[in-house]
């Protein structure tokens, strides 16, 4: 297994919405692209990956119902929807109860966990990984909230096993900028304040681990 893998797991499924709900408190879209091949760690993986035109891409949304049990949530777990593409298994493979956990503890650091089950077939797999939140020199935040650390592992076969694949998937600036214009709330009103309540609370997290950033 890759060196710092991540692991499936942490606080179990996202909450689910309540009975008789139309549409979550917030959601957002992101699409993350890379490489992925056989190797001991995720660089050389990524490499191997892009050699042999191995990409993986993930186009998923986050949905979160209750933005207040959200916030509480040492974890912030939420539901992830959406399909990913992983060169020679197949391509828009719906994600079966994916969650996202945001700023949440692994071993005293910082993380942003995914956990994204999909099927081709009969047979069902895991793309997993982990966003890295911490401060190294430099001015690495940008970096590191956007590039994730990820492993495919084959949950029909040796799901305890070494993963089928390890690499680094990542997203683009303007990937990144047209994020921003995904996030949708109840309603117009609602989409506002709960934007701004879920980038303030990102702003606390990476200001904690940060210091000083210039927004």
């Amino acid at each position: 297994m890759a060196s710092g893998a991540a692991k499936p797991g942490g606080s179990g499924a996202a909450p689910k919405p309540a009975r008789g709900a139309v549409a979550p408190a917030l959601r957002f879209t992101e699409v993350l692209s890379g490489y992925m091949a056989v190797a001991e760690d995720y660089e050389a993986g990524y490499r191997a990956g892009r050699a042999a035109g191995s990409r993986v891409r993930y186009r998923a949304t986050a949905r979160i119902y209750d933005l207040e049990s959200f916030l509480r949530d040492p974890q912030h777990a939420a539901e992830m929807t959406g399909v990913v593409d992983v060169a020679g298994l197949g391509r828009a493979m719906l994600i079966e109860a994916g969650r996202i956990e945001l700023f949440c503890r692994r071993e005293d650091r910082k993380v942003i966990a995914y956990h994204l089950p999909f099927r081709q077939g009969e047979r069902r797999y895991l793309l997993r990984g982990e966003k890295y939140i911490q401060d190294d020199p430099g001015f690495d935040v940008w970096k590191d909230m956007t590039t994730l650390y990820a492993e495919l592992v084959d949950l029909s076969g040796a799901p305890d096993g070494p993963p089928m694949a390890v690499g680094i998937l990542r997203i683009g600036p303007l990937s990144a900028l047209r994020m921003l214009f995904t996030f949708r709330g109840a309603s117009l009103r609602g989409t506002a304040n709960a934007a701004l309540r879920f980038l303030l609370f990102a702003s606390r997290e990476l200001r904690e681990t940060y210091g000083l950033l210039p927004w």
